[in-house]
């Protein structure tokens, strides 16, 4: 144990490194780090943690061309002084409501007040993958989807750290899949994926990808310490 949590140390120390040379800076947040809307409120722990983790990834991001894609859908991430426009959540979030039944692609404000949609009279819900399956409005991602992969082209042949943080295998072809493909064709990127079980790296990477075993609040206090 006190051997993976010097490697895990050491590592750490590299991704500071890693990130400051870097010409561009690419994370994944999967759902390891994702808080249930049913218990955010002031005093929570877990939300407490995520803030905390947040604010770390927006100082460690300062000053540098970076995109994030998360599957957390709670919103915590657009309250911590990043650019909007730079971050994509695939799942969705609770920030948008949409007609339950998708008589359209409108999206509503989840802070209106509005429960009825407008349009057919049907129940609204949040805009998000696990609430609305089928029905899920795709329009509330897709701008900045289409930023992020025009944003990809400029990774080619130029020196790109790339981050994990609680990737597993939930929607595994959004993040954890495509970001070993960028690796893997980047002979100048450097991979870092971080999570409490599925740390692992593949075997076609390995030379520069570092697997951190760690739990959200494990990673933030290494974090906090090199910040």
């Amino acid at each position: 144990m006190d051997e993976d949590i010097k490697m895990n140390e050491e590592n750490i120390s590299l991704l500071f490194e890693k990130v400051k040379e870097a010409e561009l800076v690419l994370i994944g947040i999967g759902e390891e780090y994702e808080v249930r809307f049913d218990k955010i409120n002031v005093n929570d722990e877990d939300t407490k943690i995520r803030k905390m983790i947040y604010q770390k990834v927006t100082q460690l991001l300062s000053g540098k061309n970076y995109f994030i894609v998360s599957l957390c859908t709670d919103g915590v991430i657009r309250k911590q002084g990043l650019d909007d426009t730079r971050i994509v959540e695939p799942c969705g979030n609770y920030t948008y409501l949409q007609c339950s039944e998708k008589c359209s692609v409108d999206l509503y404000d989840a802070e209106s007040g509005m429960n009825i949609c407008p349009k057919c009279g049907k129940p609204l819900v949040f805009n998000r993958l696990e609430e609305t399956g089928a029905q899920y409005v795709e329009e509330g991602y897709l701008e900045n989807w289409k930023t992020y992969t025009k944003w990809l082209q400029g990774t080619v042949n130029r020196k790109v750290c790339i981050l994990e943080l609680g990737v597993g295998m939930k929607y595994p072809s959004v993040i954890r899949f495509p970001f070993e493909k960028v690796a893997y064709f980047n002979q100048k990127a450097s991979f870092f994926r971080v999570h409490s079980r599925l740390y692992q790296v593949t075997e076609e990477i390995k030379d520069r990808s570092y697997g951190i075993k760690s739990t959200p609040d494990e990673f933030l206090k290494e974090l906090s310490n090199k910040l």
